[in-house]
């Protein structure tokens, strides 16, 4: 073989390829073989039936053709059946009269036709177009010639009743429906290489079936009154079919508007009942869950909470704990970084917290910074106290908010569910108990409560009632401890402190009474207190001699002081009704109210100091203040911690801590006052520092107001008689 010749077979190889890919993409091989021997034999029946009618005469042609016309028209104005996917065409009709006039090659002619146009409306794949006037063909052909013998016989048999006649048409549209539905299934079957199911021509026999049964009657009708009247019968038949059909066409169409309308209304109902139960849902979300974090709320945790005490109740070995978390610097957050940073570490920390639970455990947003854990199904109360250590693990790694690293702690309360709970309410009030429990213990850490935390709620309780008695009665007192110049040894002032003899518990110490104040709201009115006894006792004491004309008085005030609108109002009022100078009082707050609260209290301490007031830094060094901030504060007096003195040996680690808060106070320009002075070895280290003024005990203890008195009175004779300055080594021998 020549190379030619190889490439013109290559090319016509290549031409039967990209055909039949186009034609049957989808096709298999026995699907394809099957299509082509359907189309084969489709189209040679075809040139029989042209061939064969080509021999008749010419008026056969003429009503062949006019028949075949009349079949393709109405083929073109199919009437679709309501809910279905079948349509009613009156050119079965004239098929079938043709089969019957002219016999099966004038049907199968008509067929194709047909067949063609119907294919060519509904498909758009060539395989459908080309395939389905084949197998119509066929099916007519057989049927047809099954019909025409069936005639035969019975016309040597001499039956030519009219009845037999419709009835044998009847049964041949049957076997035409039945053999044309089989070779368009078995197409499709065989594409997916399944076999031939009975359902395949039952399913789709229905309105199909009658319309060609129908159809076949009919059309013995008009061959049967052709036969007696000529074709004039038939012509005239043919508008009335035609208006039949467009009755039904109205008809059909009227039912499907009203299907539509009862659909839409329908589909409009089952919207509305949709969209009431989505907004249900919605609705029951919002009651249940948290906006800000989706977490269950308070509400839903008590349910939750609820139907595990009562499962608890019925089955023991049933154990549950529930944890209280609460972040311990969360307002600073808030303060230093605005709520919208807040917002977004809330979200964090309950995606956190979510994530090292486990899948069963309901987390919840209590409130604020609060969150609960209800842990079910606890094989031992060990697992609780390693989840709220794998919590703490977890919480303290540092959260990025707006950009920025942010480190936080939490503290965690537990109580189980073998306390014997009879509401939510108890349990959550013991946890909460005991995470308050926890901070007091240092924060960062946990707590379990036992009974024994009732009591200490109670006799809480019970002071805080007390303190509030004692503030509006004014049974709480204020003692002074003097504080000096270390340089010239010389009283500069003295600071106020609150104390408060119980009646029945005696002295209490500011440790136990001053957190209760805080934590109750009473601190406002506490503070107010010491204000105005400090304040008026200064004053006193600055009328009874010139030289204490200068003694300054500092006072301590709290978080919620620092936070209070009114604070710079009430000092005012304050040193306005004791006629005391702003610059002979001095307010103390420590480091970490201070940076807790940097954002907001910025303007108010500078209007405090724009007064004339004094501020001072309180316990120095055991805060986390930063050198920008310490810098821009309002303050002019930094305040070392008794901790630092207490411990102060030369070259300890004390010591240097001391020495660089003195430089850092003299770069400052600011005052620094070393407090819990208590021997004379502490006082001259930190007289070799530079350090400019002191207090404690060696230098001389908090006195009463009148204790004090005496002191200044016993100050001012002594010097008049030897001359000689106050110094502190004066005042403690007089103390």
């Amino acid at each position: 073989m020549s190379m030619a010749d190889a490439k013109a077979m290559d090319t016509e190889v290549s031409w039967y390829l990209r055909l039949h890919r186009a034609l049957l993409p989808d096709y298999n091989r026995k699907a394809a073989a099957y299509w082509y021997t359907g189309v084969l034999l489709g189209g040679a029946v075809l040139v029989y039936c042209l061939h064969s009618l080509a021999a008749r005469p010419e008026r056969t042609w003429i009503e062949v053709a006019l028949g075949v016309a009349i079949a393709m028209l109405a083929a073109l104005f199919p009437v679709q059946i309501p809910r279905s996917k079948n349509s009613l065409a009156a050119g079965e009709i004239f098929i079938f009269l043709l089969l019957l006039l002219h016999g099966p090659e004038a049907a199968a002619l008509a067929s194709a036709g047909e067949a063609t146009l119907g294919a060519w409306r509904i498909s758009k794949r060539w395989s459908s177009r080309i395939a389905s006037p084949a197998m119509a063909v066929l099916a007519m052909f057989a049927s047809g010639s099954l019909l025409q013998a069936l005639r035969g016989a019975l016309d040597s048999l001499q039956l030519t009743n009219g009845g037999l006649l419709i009835v044998a048409t009847m049964v041949f549209a049957l076997c035409y429906f039945v053999c044309n539905t089989l070779l368009i299934t078995t197409v499709h079957r065989l594409k997916r290489s399944e076999p031939l199911q009975l359902k395949d021509l039952v399913g789709v026999f229905g309105w199909v079936g009658i319309i060609y049964t129908g159809s076949a009657a009919v059309a013995a009708l008009l061959y049967l009154a052709f036969r007696e009247s000529g074709l004039g019968v038939v012509l005239a038949v043919v508008p009335i079919i035609g208006l039949l059909m467009m009755t039904l066409h109205y008809f059909f169409r009227q039912q499907e508007a009203n299907e539509a309308v009862r659909r839409t209304a329908s589909e409009a109902a089952a919207r509305e009942a949709e969209a009431a139960t989505r907004h249900m849902e919605a609705l029951q979300h919002i009651a249940f869950h948290d906006s800000l974090t989706g977490l269950p709320n308070r509400h839903r945790f008590n349910e939750c909470l609820a139907e595990a005490i009562g499962r608890s109740k019925a089955d023991l070995a049933r154990r549950f704990a529930v944890l209280f978390i609460d972040f311990d610097r969360f307002k600073l957050i808030n303060d230093s970084l605005g709520h919208s940073a807040g917002d977004e570490f809330l979200v964090q920390a309950a995606q956190r917290i979510r994530h090292h639970v486990r899948p069963t455990d309901v987390v919840a947003r209590l409130g604020g910074d609060e969150f609960g854990i209800l842990a079910e199904n606890l094989e031992h109360e060990n697992l609780a106290v390693t989840l709220a250590e794998r919590l703490m693990r977890a919480i303290q790694n540092p959260f990025v908010v707006g950009g920025t690293d942010v480190t936080v702690t939490a503290s965690i309360g537990i109580t189980f569910g073998s306390t014997g709970y009879n509401a939510p309410d108890e349990a959550l009030r013991d946890a909460d108990i005991a995470m308050y429990k926890a901070k007091e213990n240092g924060k960062a850490r946990y707590a379990i409560f036992d009974i024994g935390l009732h009591a200490e709620i109670a006799q809480r309780l019970r002071l805080e009632g007390d303190l509030r008695n004692a503030i509006a009665n004014g049974d709480l007192s204020v003692v002074y401890q003097p504080l000096f110049d270390l340089g010239s040894g010389g009283l500069i002032g003295f600071e106020a402190l609150a104390r408060w003899h119980h009646p029945q518990f005696g002295t209490m110490r500011p440790e136990v009474f001053i957190p209760i104040a805080e934590e109750s709201g009473l601190i406002i009115s506490l503070t107010d207190l010491m204000l105005q006894r400090a304040c008026r006792q200064l004053r006193d004491w600055q009328l009874r001699h010139p030289r204490f004309a200068d003694l300054r008085m500092h006072v301590n005030i709290s978080a919620k002081d620092v936070g209070h609108d009114a604070l710079v109002p009430r000092v005012t009022r304050v040193l306005r009704q004791t006629r005391l100078q702003p610059r002979h009082l001095t307010l103390e707050l420590t480091e970490n109210i201070l940076m807790e609260h940097i954002r907001n209290s910025l303007p108010t301490l500078a209007k405090l100091q724009a007064l004339g007031i004094g501020l001072s830094v309180d316990d120095f060094g055991t805060g986390y203040s930063s050198l920008s901030h310490l810098s821009a504060l309002p303050i002019d007096t930094l305040k070392v911690d008794r901790s630092f003195v207490r411990d102060l040996q030369s070259g300890s680690k004390e010591a240097k801590v001391v020495r660089a808060i003195v430089h850092l106070g003299m770069s400052l320009d600011k005052a620094v006052v070393a407090e819990g002075i208590e021997n004379a070895a502490q006082l001259a280290q930190l007289r070799e520092m530079g350090c400019t003024r002191g207090q404690g005990f060696h230098l001389g203890y908090p006195q009463e107001a009148k204790a004090v008195r005496a002191l200044l009175a016993r100050i001012v004779a002594d010097s008049d008689e030897t001359a000689v300055e106050a110094t502190f080594e004066h005042t403690a021998a007089l103390l």
